[in-house]
């Protein structure tokens, strides 16, 4: 008799999840039904989210999945996991439907947190999905043009004063395009360029700690030479409409963007018998298993390991998973996973990027054609190359009418 095959789930279609599900839709004789469940119908590029704020094409970064798994073999369904039962192996939708599995991967990502700081949530913009880019584009040319009608110099000061918070790759990437963006938008409307200002703060002792030291000096050199003031050793203590406190500091603006604090998917926090380190990131073990399961795997951003929370890092554990499973699924030994260290690309401004090919860095145009190549590398791997050029022609669609970037 024929034996039933075998239920292949991966939770989340960001980084991690894509390359889970392709890399098994790839492997020959997989005696297994792979479905990607995901609560967007649409992948996210987000190392490019800051082209969106200022003025790009949402559709450079946004990609339906539908597109990316065209004539494979992996059952897509749009539809948020709210809760997960571990034994059984089960996960309920939101539409109530329950999924069995035999083989689970979790690649849910991560998402903003506020540290606590009263107001933020209420006042501040996010930064972690194309809504809110949009979000804050919108907003950005709304203040210009009340900006035009407004009488009062101070309040007009106020309207043009965005506030970027957190020193990272995203708020350093942000406040760099911002620069060059706010200046255009300045003679669009005909607004003295001296009423806008760009403040970056930080609240260690440099921007991009993560980084090598001579890289963030190079970066701040770059931003402030773009008219960039930056702020360190200033973490937010709160933020009120129009105001906002930091350590010694306070300032009037109408615009902060939040891109300082991320935290594991929430419903990591729902699932019973997961162990957790002090991040809420998920204990695994060398296969990327959670601590005590043989078959549910966490990869990315919820997995505690040494480099979790880039893109590079979830897309080698999602390479890494699907070979595991395979191996699992063939009764052959697992291989350990290989924790590498990402490189970085850190783009400021137009025609200019901090990027890092092994131990060197390269600066300028050049690392900012290193950037611009790696992300049409990466595209290649996930859509034919016809397909992967149309996203970086500005304004292109890979389908007809999605509607999925629609600004809401």
């Amino acid at each position: 008799l024929a034996t039933m095959k075998k239920e292949i789930v991966i939770v989340g279609g960001g980084f991690g999840g894509i390359r889970a599900a392709l890399s098994l839709a790839r492997k020959k004789f997989i005696d297994a039904h792979i479905t990607l469940i995901s609560d967007k119908s649409h992948f996210e590029y987000t190392p490019a989210f800051y082209r969106v704020v200022t003025g790009h094409s949402p559709l450079e970064v946004c990609i339906p999945i539908t597109e990316i798994i065209s004539k494979k073999e992996i059952l897509f369904i749009n539809e948020r996991v709210e809760s997960v039962n571990l034994s059984p192996q089960t996960l309920i939708g939101s539409s109530g439907k329950v999924y069995h599995y035999d083989y689970v991967v979790f690649a849910l990502g991560s998402e903003t947190s506020y540290f606590g700081i009263p107001g933020l949530p209420t006042f501040s913009y996010g930064f972690k999905s194309i809504g809110e880019a949009q979000k804050l584009k919108l907003h950005i040319r709304r203040l210009f043009e009340q900006c035009v009608v407004e009488a009062n110099p101070d309040e007009k000061v106020c309207l043009l004063n965005v506030v970027v918070v957190g020193g990272g790759p995203s708020g350093t990437e942000l406040a760099g395009e911002l620069s060059v963006f706010l200046k255009k938008l300045s003679e669009e409307y005909n607004v003295s360029p001296s009423l806008v200002s760009i403040e970056l703060m930080e609240g260690t002792e440099r921007i991009l700690p993560s980084l090598p030291e001579h890289v963030s000096r190079r970066v701040a050199d770059r931003l402030r030479h773009l008219g960039v003031n930056i702020f360190v050793h200033r973490p937010m203590t709160l933020e009120k409409m129009e105001e906002i406190n930091v350590r010694g500091l306070t300032m009037k603006t109408e615009t902060v963007i939040w891109t300082a604090g991320v935290k594991p998917n929430s419903l990591y926090e729902r699932i019973q018998g997961f162990d957790r380190d002090k991040k809420g990131r998920i204990v695994v073990d060398t296969f990327l298993r959670a601590k005590g399961f043989e078959n549910v795997y966490v990869i990315g951003d919820g997995a505690s390991t040494i480099y979790s929370g880039m893109a590079q890092t979830a897309i080698c554990d999602g390479a890494n998973v699907a070979t595991n499973i395979v191996r699992q699924l063939s009764g052959i030994p697992l291989v350990s996973y290989r924790q590498r260290k990402p490189y970085y690309a850190i783009p400021v401004g137009h025609g200019w990027a901090a990027s890092s090919v092994g131990p060197i860095t390269f600066y300028g145009k050049l690392g900012w054609l290193i950037r611009r190549a790696a992300d049409v590398k990466y595209f290649l791997t996930i859509l034919p190359p016809r397909k992967a050029l149309l996203v970086f022609q500005r304004g292109k669609n890979l389908c007809k009418s999605c509607g999925i970037c629609d600004t809401q």
